[in-house]
């Protein structure tokens, strides 16, 4: 298993802790975004959307290209010798698993990885910042009151929802937000950092 990444993305960390939680062996190959590899004629013949993520995996003898983190981390925890990082067939548990991943691909992304854009990178206009603060810290607020009824997001396991969801909690601190008001959320974070299988991001 390959997983073509960049240490700067944060959907690319989300690929290798997904990974690397699920127990899976896997080669990490790095393009370089800025040197717009990406694009490059030798990996849109691996990824034509060019993009990374992009897991490359083999199934019934041919290659699988999976080029979207969430699409990344569902097709781990499926294809997983043990069901319960995305146990479909509990309709309720697996409702609320996918809930936490759109509310990753859109309301965090808009929060908390697009204010890491403006306060990291200055690669977007600092007058959209006070809006992602603000979302962020509404969700912050969402999050902590869920974690005060269960260990994880979901249930008293870790789940997919929960590798989602910290993978771009982690970068709180680059985002220029704090947690100090969400005791919960720090006590989940705490957990599963010390969980097998987690990684950091390469540049944290």
């Amino acid at each position: 298993m390959d997983i073509y990444s960049f240490p700067y993305s944060l959907p690319s960390y989300r690929a290798r802790l997904a990974a690397s939680m699920l127990g899976y062996k896997f080669n990490t190959i790095n393009i370089d975004l800025m040197a717009c590899e990406q694009k490059s004629e030798s990996y849109l013949t691996i990824n034509p959307i060019g993009k990374v993520p992009a897991l490359v995996n083999s199934y019934k003898g041919e290659k699988l290209v999976i080029s979207d983190s969430m699409a990344i981390i569902r097709y781990l925890a499926r294809s997983n010798e043990s069901n319960v990082w995305y146990p479909e067939e509990e309709l309720d548990v697996a409702a609320k698993i996918d809930v936490y991943l759109s509310m990753v691909a859109n309301e965090l992304f808009e929060s908390v990885e697009k204010g890491r854009i403006i306060k990291a990178f200055k690669m977007i206009d600092e007058a959209e910042y006070p809006a992602c603060s603000s979302l962020a810290y509404d969700l912050f607020t969402q999050i902590d009151a869920e974690l005060a009824k269960s260990k994880f997001l979901v249930t008293d396991y870790i789940t997919i929802a929960d590798i989602a969801v910290i993978s771009t909690l982690v970068y709180f601190e680059e985002a220029g937000l704090s947690l100090d008001n969400h005791p919960n959320i720090q006590r989940w974070m705490k957990e599963i950092k010390t969980s097998e299988g987690f990684i950091v991001p390469t540049l944290l």
